[in-house]
C-alpha cells in the first residue's frame, strides 16, 4: 500500500528533490531532504528507540 502526503509537501518535495539533485554533493543534500520528510535508513532506527 503506498504512503500519501498531502499536495502542498508533495510538491515541496519534489522542489527539495530537483535542489538536492542540483548541489554540488548531491547524496547529503538528498539525505537532508528525505530525513525533512522522516524517511530515513533503517540503520537509522536506534536513535529513535525512545519514541517507537
Amino acid at each position: 500500500m503506498p504512503t500519501f502526503i498531502d499536495d502542498e509537501t508533495y510538491t515541496r518535495l519534489l522542489i527539495d528533490l530537483r535542489e538536492a539533485a542540483r548541489a554540488g554533493d548531491w547524496e547529503s543534500a538528498l539525505a537532508e531532504v528525505l530525513c525533512g520528510v522522516n524517511v530515513l535508513p533503517a540503520a537509522c532506527r536506534g536513535d529513535f528507540v525512545d519514541q517507537l
